[in-house]
């Protein structure tokens, strides 16, 4: 199971990439966090005109994937731990990129493609696909 990023989504979702064209290089899965789903959602919503096309897109690509995991209290727990260890260590990451990886790390989900490299690399549980 390889978990996506909301870069990779909204890539997909501009037509510079495609779950097929991932499926080339992996049998694998995908999957995402509800997290992610906000953050392509939010940004067919924050168009000065809502774009139903846009909507729709977003919506059947997050359909498309085989799970889009919850934020439930493992996943709370899992973006607390990684964004408290960071921040004793003197690094910082984002609500959003900690609930992310806390929510595909807590369903078991290791494997993850991003564009924002520099954020999700300091989270040792995940092995960033390239």
């Amino acid at each position: 199971m390889i978990g996506l990023d909301s870069s990779v989504l909204i890539e997909i979702l501009r037509d510079r990439a495609s779950v097929a064209e991932l499926r080339k290089y992996s049998e694998e899965e995908f999957c995402t966090s509800e997290i992610a789903a906000f953050e392509i959602l939010y940004g067919a919503y924050a168009l000065p005109k809502l774009n139903e096309r846009k909507l729709m897109a977003a919506e059947t690509l997050l359909d498309s994937l085989a799970y889009v995991f919850p934020v439930e209290r493992k996943a709370a727990r899992k973006a607390a731990e990684i964004a408290g260890h960071l921040s004793k260590s003197g690094q910082t990451i984002g609500h959003t990129d900690a609930l992310i990886a806390g929510s595909l790390l807590a369903n078991g989900c290791k494997k993850f493609i991003t564009k924002n490299i520099k954020d999700f690399e300091r989270i040792k549980e995940l092995e960033l696909v390239k």
